[in-house]
């Protein structure tokens, strides 16, 4: 229950409990620290017909979402592979239609969290100027000679951090990004961790999302794979790479089969050591 204690979970746990979520935010930015391994297993869960929405840059994460064809409506401003280059199913599906993307800048999206994260009706964006976003936006409320966006609520908000406790606190090494306001936005929070740890090392880290945000909590080593997770791990670009291959080619179904029906100890075996160790390795250097 909120507000006392974060539960522990299991992958498989929090794929049977999804059945009534028909919105989800996701953490981190770009290829930092995304809740991957719980994406997996929302994909695996086979819960469809999503409104997903993330910080301002999304990537692997949503696209597979797309991929898989779970995604209905997609609201963040960018979604990529980074240096790897487009996201190649977010890509067809803006092309094809199959999927609808709202319009929507950073300001816009931001806005939407911070009136959630208040119980405002309206956050007010008089700064967004002259563009495409602000030009008859269905998203924007008019007020007289101001504009604004209404709360952004979702069901689920998939965070990634480096450690946590028993007791939902999260630690994120260098950047929180917007998690805390997506964590605000949502109804119920569950958030992986690359470590368990005492409350007592939380407390000496430094809490970056409190425990009473967060209603349930799962450790997952190298869960943010292959995106990184900063200062444990780095992107894995190859791996990166090979997704986008198999998206284009017409080969999703296959790569699903490797790497996302396994639980997370066979794809963590599927992975090896040496890239688990050589992609920990590159993030100390």
């Amino acid at each position: 229950m909120r507000g006392i204690m974060a539960q522990e979970t299991s992958l498989a746990a929090f794929a049977r409990s999804v059945d009534d979520v028909t919105s989800v935010a996701l953490g981190g930015m770009l290829l930092e620290n995304r809740p991957n391994t719980l994406v997996r297993a929302l994909i695996r869960s086979g819960r469809g017909g999503l409104f997903v929405t993330s910080a301002p840059a999304g990537s692997w994460d949503i696209d597979v979402l797309v991929a898989a064809g779970l995604a209905k409506t997609v609201r963040v401003p960018h979604v990529s592979l980074a240096v790897v280059g487009t996201a190649p199913a977010t890509k067809a599906a803006k092309e094809d239609g199959s999927v609808a993307f709202d319009r929507v800048d950073e300001a816009i999206l931001l806005g939407g969290y911070l009136a959630a994260s208040a119980k405002a009706d309206i956050q007010l964006l008089d700064n967004l100027g002259v563009s495409d976003f602000a030009s008859d936006n269905p998203l924007l409320i008019k007020m007289g000679d101001h504009q604004g966006v209404g709360p952004l609520h979702v069901d689920l908000a998939l965070i990634h951090a480096q450690y946590g406790d028993t007791k939902g606190n999260l630690v994120h090494v260098g950047s929180r990004w917007a998690d805390l306001l997506i964590a605000r936005a949502a109804k119920r929070v569950v958030a992986q961790v690359d470590q368990i740890v005492p409350t007592q090392v939380t407390a000496k880290l430094g809490v970056t999302v409190p425990g009473y945000l967060v209603d349930e909590i799962v450790e997952t080593p190298l869960g943010a794979h292959p995106t990184g997770s900063v200062g444990a791990y780095v992107a894995d670009l190859a791996h990166l790479t090979e997704y986008q291959a198999a998206v284009k080619a017409g080969n999703f179904s296959s790569y699903a089969d490797r790497f996302i029906a396994p639980d997370h100890d066979a794809y963590l075996a599927e992975l090896g050591m040496a890239r688990q160790a050589a992609l920990s390795a590159e993030a100390r250097s």
